[in-house]
């Protein structure tokens, strides 16, 4: 079968317009040398993530790591879709009484894991890329006039 897709790369804006229609994104950190990709519900200001995870979960070792944050939209059916990857650094913020982390807890994060993640997280980004398969035939989220 031909493809006649076409690829572009998001602006930043685009990106974070992205992030921002999304709730449900994957978080990569590296824990004893592995690798563990693990899905999150999200909230986003800019392009900063803020996710809630339990104790003792593999979450809770972004903090002070290198860390990168994907989401995505597909329409398999059309063979298109987009994808923001945010790079960046993990910063546990539960107990942070600066004026932005108190303000990244007040995000709503609509969180569907089970009771008792009360760990706050944001990931501060160092870059932000995304891209698009097909673009004329995919809705992409719009950017917001700031």
């Amino acid at each position: 079968m031909t493809s006649s897709s076409h690829l572009e790369t998001l602006t930043r804006a685009e990106c974070e317009a992205c992030l921002a229609a999304g709730s449900v994104g994957r978080v990569a950190v590296a824990v004893d040398d592995q690798i563990h990709i693990v899905p999150v519900n999200y909230a986003v200001e800019g392009a900063t993530i803020v996710f809630r995870t339990g104790p003792e979960t593999i979450l809770t070792e972004t903090s002070l790591q290198k860390v990168g944050f994907e989401v995505d939209a597909i329409q398999e059916r059309l063979r298109s879709g987009w994808s923001v990857c945010v790079h960046g650094w993990g910063r546990e913020i539960t107990d942070c009484m600066d004026v932005e982390s108190r303000h990244l807890r007040d995000l709503f994060v609509d969180c569907w894991a089970p009771e008792g993640r009360d760990r706050w997280f944001e990931i501060i980004p160092d870059s932000v890329t995304g891209r698009c398969l097909d673009p004329g035939g995919l809705n992409l989220p719009e950017a917001s006039a700031t």
